[in-house]
């Protein structure tokens, strides 16, 4: 049966988005399959995402960060369902809802790693043990780009290693994953995911198991490889520290909600929901005495499984009101331009 102009066109308003932009989530929804119940990992998550634009997803561990993540790259486990609307700008230029996508059919496989690449948190478990870097990084280009020599992929994998920073590339171009240091192999992974030159890049806490020095050089390193490939970057972490330093926007996240959203000067200068004020109270300062305890949020975030239409940060928070707080869903409030919090209090500043 063919669709009504009408149709036609609301199909198309669905699938538009704002022109600066090439990613949009709009109400993003994952449940988890858990043996006999349903965990509601990811509750209504919307954002977007300007070409260039860094973007850091922060909150504890839990809260729903990587599934969200995974849910844009299409890699969530099996007993994981989407739900909403995941709108990505392909280099073509076509809008693609990707929650409508088959996770392992041929327009997502074509999609990922070419237009949208990702850094997991251990390098160590990225790479396979029985390739050299050199074979899995030239595989990445063969496989996106079928006319490119294996000699002409090689050529560019030794340009993506000295682009990284890696010594010595004609040679370690030929050793295995278990001959690199952990921040080796973590800019080994950085050059993989740039191979194909992607629009968007997703760095899911990619210097956690790496010492301080290590952390610094890594993200100094993607600043500058943002800047000569124009990427799109959504930094996943739970330093606010790196967020400074690393985004231009942030989305404070908690049990599976984007609970306060703005700019970093907003986020950290202006904040406004109880959640991301304890998160900044927690960060060690310069002139904090020894003696001086840090500043700890009570409790852990909860199984978010069957959600009662209330504040998710309601057990924990000093500010909450009873009959309120745990009694509604929460609407989200504009504090300024660019700057939204989901808080009744609020509505309570009127």
């Amino acid at each position: 049966m063919k669709k009504s102009k009408k149709q036609a066109r609301i199909a198309q308003e669905a699938l538009s988005i704002a022109p600066e932009h090439i990613l949009e989530v709009r109400d993003l929804k994952v449940d988890i399959k858990v043996d006999d119940y349903t965990l509601n990992a990811v509750r209504g998550v919307s954002f977007s995402m300007k070409k260039g634009e860094t973007l850091g997803l922060v909150g504890e561990s839990g809260c729903g960060k990587s599934v969200t993540s995974k849910a844009v790259m299409g890699i969530n486990p099996d007993n994981c369902s989407a739900r909403g609307q995941i709108l990505y700008r392909r280099k073509s230029g076509e809008i693609m809802d990707l929650v409508q996508l088959e996770q392992d059919g041929p327009t997502y496989r074509a999609i990922r790693g070419a237009e949208m690449a990702m850094i997991f948190q251990e390098p160590m478990t990225s790479f396979s043990p029985l390739y050299t870097i050199g074979n899995q990084l030239s595989e990445i280009i063969l496989l996106h780009e079928p006319a490119t020599t294996k000699e002409q992929a090689r050529m560019r994998v030794l340009e993506m290693l000295e682009k990284v920073g890696i010594a010595n590339p004609e040679k370690r171009i030929d050793q295995y994953p278990h001959e690199f240091s952990g921040g080796m192999l973590q800019r080994a992974l950085i050059a993989m995911m740039l191979c194909c030159n992607p629009d968007f890049l997703i760095a899911d806490e990619p210097t956690t198991a790496l010492d301080v020095t290590i952390q610094a050089q890594i993200l100094d390193l993607m600043k500058l490889l943002q800047k000569e490939f124009g990427m799109s970057i959504l930094f996943i972490t739970h330093d606010l520290g790196t967020v400074a330093s690393m985004c231009d926007n942030v989305a404070v996240m908690y049990l599976g909600e984007i609970v306060e959203y703005g700019s970093v000067h907003q986020i950290f200068h202006n904040p406004q929901h109880p959640y991301t004020k304890g998160l900044l109270r927690s960060l060690p300062k310069m002139n904090q005495s020894r003696e001086e305890k840090l500043y700890v949020i009570d409790g852990i975030v909860p199984l978010p499984v069957n959600m009662p239409p209330c504040c998710g940060f309601y057990d924990r928070c000093e500010k909450c009101v009873k009959g309120v707080c745990d009694c509604q869903a929460i609407r989200e409030y504009t504090v300024e331009p660019g700057h939204f919090v989901r808080c009744v209090m609020m509505e309570q500043r009127g």
